[in-house]
């Protein structure tokens, strides 16, 4: 009798960690597809915000092109922060 428990239970857990590890794998894989349609969202928008920049920049005149390009340096030189030297002391 303890015999065919441990065969039934054996079979039981068997079935269930089987039929688990398939439902994982198939998350996992709508998981995969899911990031991957998410990461060719982002990048379709990203080319999408670039033609429109170019585009707005097509609208300008040439010293307007010239102020916004300076403009963009100087923002960009900003962002950067500052790099930070050791001072050397005078002995």
């Amino acid at each position: 009798m303890k015999f065919l428990k441990f065969i039934s239970v054996t079979i039981f857990l068997s079935v269930f960690l089987t039929s688990a590890s398939f439902a994982q794998s198939s998350a996992t894989k709508a998981q995969k597809a899911a990031d991957k349609k998410q990461q060719q969202l982002k990048i379709e928008e990203k080319k999408a915000q670039d033609k429109a920049i170019k585009r707005h920049w097509k609208g300008q005149d040439k010293e307007t092109r010239k102020r916004m390009k300076q403009t963009k340096k100087k923002s960009q030189r900003a962002q950067r922060g500052k790099k930070w030297s050791v001072k050397k002391r005078k002995e």
